[in-house]
Parts: structure tokens; C-alpha cells; sequence
């Protein structure tokens, strides 16, 4: 026997109010009650930052940053000019990621320092003689690769940026 079409309506409306505010209820409180689903990233062994196995490049791999070292071993050439527009960028990167170590002037009297232990090497002096005797190709290896507790910039600075920084690093020398 078929139910009154009356009938059918207040059920079908009586479960769509019930329903609807539990699914709302539900929705809004997925946060707090959450199902621990099964997943593998749960089953996999973990691996500590810097701990093996740390799987290298392909041979093949093409670097996007540019090469570090030439195959024949040889020090990188400055491309850049040393021109107004490059000491003008260099100035601007240099107080952005090297002042607040290596100082404003480059003496090694960043702002940071002086919360450094003692027994910590202090930042290199940009402005010593011997500074005047490093290559271009030298001072941009020690921007990309770091130095020390230097860290390295070659993920803040393109290649471009950090011959800029090495062209400031020579007018400081100066």
C-alpha cells in the first residue's frame, strides 16, 4: 500500500531536518574530532635532517643556479661590471642578508655579534688587506657555498644577486 502523498512529505522533511544539521555539525566539527586514517607516510622509516640515506642528484642533473666549480677546477669569472647599478643592488643585498654579521661598513661588528659566545669565530673583516687579494671567483664561492658558521646564500641570492654582493664586497675593501 502506498503512503498518502502527505504522509511522504512530512517524512522526507522530517529527515532532511534532521539531517541537514547533523551533517553541519559534522563538517564544523572535523577539526576536533579527527579518524585516524591508515596511511603508508605512518609505515616508512624516518630520516633525521642530514642523516643517511640521503640520496645524491643524478649524474645527469642540469643545475639551475649555475655551476660552483668549472670540470677543469677553475674559479668561477665575475660576468657582472662593477658598475653603479650592480654596487647600488650589492649595497642593498649586502644589508639585507650579510650586515647583520659582517656590520654595516663590513668590519665584522654586525648587530648579532654580540650575542655570539665567546669562544665562536668571529665574521671576517671585508674591509682587511687580504680581502683585496681573494679572487671575485673566490668571494662568490664562499656567498654560494658559505664558509665556516657562514651559511650559505644560494637559495636567498640568484647567481646575478650574488655577484652584485661580491662587487659591494670589493668597493668595501677600497
Amino acid at each position: 500500500m502506498i503512503p498518502p502523498s502527505g504522509y511522504l512529505r512530512r517524512i522526507i522533511m522530517t529527515l532532511t531536518l534532521v539531517a541537514v544539521p547533523l551533517m553541519l555539525g559534522l563538517l564544523l566539527t572535523y577539526d576536533v574530532i579527527k579518524v585516524n586514517w591508515a596511511s603508508t607516510m605512518e609505515d616508512q622509516p624516518a630520516v633525521e635532517n642530514q642523516q643517511a640515506p640521503r640520496r645524491s642528484a643524478p649524474a645527469e642533473a642540469v643545475r639551475f643556479d649555475g655551476p660552483s666549480l668549472a670540470k677543469t677546477g677553475e674559479l668561477p669569472v665575475n660576468p657582472v661590471p662593477a658598475d653603479a647599478v650592480s654596487l647600488e643592488r650589492g649595497a642593498e643585498l649586502f644589508a639585507r642578508n650579510c650586515a647583520l654579521c659582517h656590520g654595516a661598513g663590513g668590519l665584522g661588528d654586525g648587530s648579532i655579534t654580540q650575542y655570539w659566545k665567546p669562544e665562536m669565530k668571529k665574521p671576517a673583516n671585508l674591509t682587511e688587506a687580504r680581502m683585496k687579494t681573494m679572487s671575485d671567483g673566490s668571494l662568490y664561492l664562499t656567498i654560494s657555498q658559505g664558509f665556516g658558521t657562514m651559511p650559505p646564500l644560494n637559495e636567498n641570492l640568484n647567481v646575478r644577486e650574488r655577484w652584485d654582493v661580491v662587487n659591494y664586497v670589493r668597493s668595501l675593501s677600497q
